[in-house]
């Protein structure tokens, strides 16, 4: 299994060495990293493939199984950035703030995404249960 995973991003270098403009190549190549436990090379090509969502999001899954906090904190900032008038990514945030015990940081965040989508029920209720703490 290891070694057909290893072919396939053989395979998908070369596509790259092609095709470097092409970032769903490097996207599935980082999965295949990350099946082999190559977190390193992993999250180097998600990066090269950040400004997508769904990369971003891969980036900070692979981040975050190997401990790396500080870089899924700041790829979850540029998954806000990336696209601000999407509320799942501030609630995402808020989530991986609370997994962290960063209360702070999450009644910031509530407040913060709040003044932005004042009637999205999920912040609504964080907010209430934060405000009865």
């Amino acid at each position: 299994m290891k070694e057909n995973i290893k072919e396939r991003i053989k395979e998908y270098s070369k596509l790259i060495n092609k095709y470097a403009d092409i970032k769903e190549l490097y996207i599935e190549r980082a999965k295949l990293y990350d099946k082999i436990q190559n977190y390193k090379k992993a999250v180097e090509d998600f990066k090269k493939a950040y400004k997508d969502y769904y990369a971003c999001k891969n980036i900070i899954t692979v981040c975050e199984n190997v401990g790396l906090k500080q870089e899924a904190e700041k790829f979850y900032t540029q998954a806000i950035k990336a696209n601000k008038n999407n509320v799942q990514n501030y609630i995402d945030r808020i989530y991986f703030y609370m997994r962290y015990g960063e209360i702070e940081k999450v009644i910031l965040d509530c407040k913060e995404t709040l003044k932005l989508f004042p009637k999205d029920e999920t912040i609504l209720a964080l907010q209430k249960i934060l405000t009865k703490k």
